[in-house]
């Protein structure tokens, strides 16, 4: 009975949604680029996926929304900075959600945040069909990300919370989210890496406000509390225990890699102030005498941008950065003379050759590590001198030059 009533109740439930859907034309979303981050070393990266409470709106920029909430939150409670990223479709179901991942290398991430169901209570989705979708969903995920990548699936919010939605008929689909949730909690108690955050009500938000920015930390707090312990516990547990690569996947790995780097253009091209003024910020900060902008071409080290540094290029064989790129964090040799895996570098017998290097990844827009930012002088120096959090924020900020057009910069 309760089948047929949902039959007869799901077009006219379409019709309305789509309706009031109209109302958030006059609502703001952020329009910055969908990521944010908080300072600190050996960050975690967590991806937000979905729709509802993912798409910001009520906010004009994405580090007042779930993004720099979620970033800011975490990194409090763990001390370690926190990178994320958002994938957010406004009008993502159940069922179009494994298309949205398309092409995303999820492998990366040691958390994946999903926001889904706003869309499938209002169209009354029948519970079988989402608990098929969501279980193809789930298997996606695992299958695709690291095996100590953490799956956090947020109920669905209160669809009355939400003010176009705020009517009788509202309260029927607030009705069938209920049943939603209760398919997506038992689905995630019998999935190994899936852990179900239940819909925490939210402050309400100023007269004229859709949402604030104290609605979305309010949110941020309760999934940080909850990502946490599990972030903590794979750290433990399984961060070490990931299995080396085999000989085709490290080449696959490569491939992807340089695929990246030709992607972006960047190789033989002129120098560029945006990244040759961060480069002498480096230098300066650090204190030394050299720096670079290294890029990894397949046999080769090219220096987009370079202080200190006589040569545009070396081999690949010798650069410290191809050794860098192989982490996720910084690789910091305090005395290059002393390190067995660099002690018979050309690049350090040289006369005046690199003694101490500090540098940290350099990531393309898809995730590939393409380069490295790098201090280095001929002087040794102690390795807890290095201030770990700003060499990170400079790489950053090549990051984020590498995602704007050359013209636009």
């Amino acid at each position: 009975m309760q089948e047929v009533i949902r039959w007869l109740l799901a077009p006219g439930m379409r019709a309305w949604a789509a309706a009031s859907e109209r109302g958030f034309g006059a609502i703001p979303v952020p329009t910055d680029a969908p990521q944010a981050h908080s300072a600190g070393i050996d960050s975690d990266r967590v991806l937000i996926f979905g729709s509802g409470l993912a798409i910001g709106r009520g906010v004009v920029s994405h580090n007042l929304a779930l993004p720099g909430s979620l970033a800011r939150a975490l990194s409090a409670q763990t001390g370690r900075g926190v990178d994320v990223d958002l994938i957010a479709n406004p009008r993502m179901t159940v069922g179009s959600a494994v298309a949205d991942l398309t092409g995303v290398r999820l492998s990366r991430y040691d958390a994946i945040v999903v926001f889904l169901g706003v869309n499938d209570a209002l169209n009354l989705t029948p519970t079988g069909v989402w608990r098929s979708e969501l279980a193809n969903l789930f298997r996606f995920l695992e299958g695709s990300s690291s095996r100590s990548t953490r799956i956090i699936v947020s109920g669905i919010q209160p669809i009355r919370s939400i003010p176009v939605f705020d009517s009788r008929l509202g309260t029927v689909a607030d009705s069938h989210a209920r049943l939603l949730n209760r398919v997506t909690e038992r689905l995630c108690a019998a999935a190994d890496r899936v852990t179900f955050v239940p819909s925490i009500a939210a402050p309400t938000p100023p007269p004229g406000r859709y949402r604030s920015a104290e609605t979305y930390a309010h949110c941020a707090e309760a999934l940080a509390a909850r990502m946490s312990p599990l972030l903590a516990a794979d750290r433990v547990s399984t961060h070490d225990a990931e299995p080396a690569p085999s000989d085709e996947q490290a080449q696959a790995k490569e491939v992807r890699r340089q695929r990246a780097v030709d992607r972006l253009g960047i190789l033989d091209t002129p120098a560029e102030e945006r990244f040759d003024r961060i480069v002498a910020l480096a230098s300066t900060l650090f204190g030394t005498r050299s720096a670079a902008l290294t890029v990894i071409d397949r046999d080769r080290q090219w220096h987009k941008a370079r202080v200190g540094v006589a040569e545009r290029e070396s081999a690949r064989s010798s650069s410290f950065c191809a050794v860098t790129i192989q982490s996720t964090s910084a690789m910091v040799i305090p005395d290059a003379s002393l390190d067995d895996r660099f002690r018979e570098n050309a690049l350090v017998l040289a006369e005046g050759g690199i003694r101490f290097y500090a540098g940290f990844p350099i990531e393309s827009p898809s995730g590939e590590f393409i380069g490295a930012l790098c201090v280095f002088d001929p002087e040794p120096r102690a390795a807890e001198t290095v201030d770990l959090v700003l060499l990170r924020e400079l790489a950053l900020m090549v990051q984020r030059e590498l995602g704007v057009p050359p013209n636009l910069a």
